[in-house]
């Protein structure tokens, strides 16, 4: 039987944990998370890392001293590696981006880096980020970016799990359609490109 996305997701992650803090994927992840580390600065900010794989960027803001940190990811094995390495302050829940465990307007931040293209339905997902960031708050998205839609296409197939890569245009025509308004949208290397989003 056909597996869907999402288990196609949970298998590959959770396969995936054992190496995925190794050094070339670490190097490869600071590049997505570039722009969330330069905008997030209010030390008593509420910050959730969706897809937060083995905790990285999580691990990186506790080391600055903030402490309200979320994580949550589909894939258990992962959150195992992550809750295992951080410190018990840094609340993890397995959950999905199209239905998280959260309040409305709980954080002042939400990011999710190199996962946005494993999204099964994209729309849906950042209109329930948008629903547990407060107004005002920001949503930070980081994925690749190949440049030709070739490259995309082939990753498209050829990854398991994957959805869609999106273009700046088609990642801006998203965050319109859920009434966010984009403050920034750069490349942050040269397979990513980052749009910041505020809540209205």
């Amino acid at each position: 039987m056909k597996l869907t996305k999402r288990e196609e997701n949970v298998q590959l992650f959770n396969r995936w944990a054992k190496t995925y803090d190794a050094p070339l994927l670490r190097f490869w992840m600071k590049g997505f998370h570039k722009v969330a580390l330069r905008i997030i600065k209010n030390k008593e900010s509420k910050v959730l890392d969706i897809s937060c794989g083995s905790g990285e960027l999580l691990r990186e803001l506790a080391k600055r001293k903030f402490k309200k940190l979320y994580g949550v990811d589909i894939a258990p094995k992962m959150l195992d590696v992550a809750g295992r390495k951080l410190p018990s302050f840094v609340k993890f829940q397995e959950a999905d981006v199209h239905a998280l465990p959260f309040p409305h307007g709980m954080f002042d931040y939400v990011i999710s880096t190199e996962a946005f293209h494993h999204y099964d339905k994209q729309k849906e997902a950042l209109q329930e980020m948008k629903r547990v960031t407060h107004k005002n708050g920001y949503i930070i998205v980081a994925d690749i970016n190949f440049f030709f839609h070739f490259i995309h296409f082939l990753f498209e197939k050829l990854e398991p799990g994957c959805v869609k890569v999106n273009s700046k245009k088609q990642i801006r025509r998203i965050f319109d359609e859920v009434g966010l308004k984009i403050i920034e949208q750069k490349r942050t290397f040269l397979f990513a490109i980052t749009t910041v989003g505020v809540v209205r």
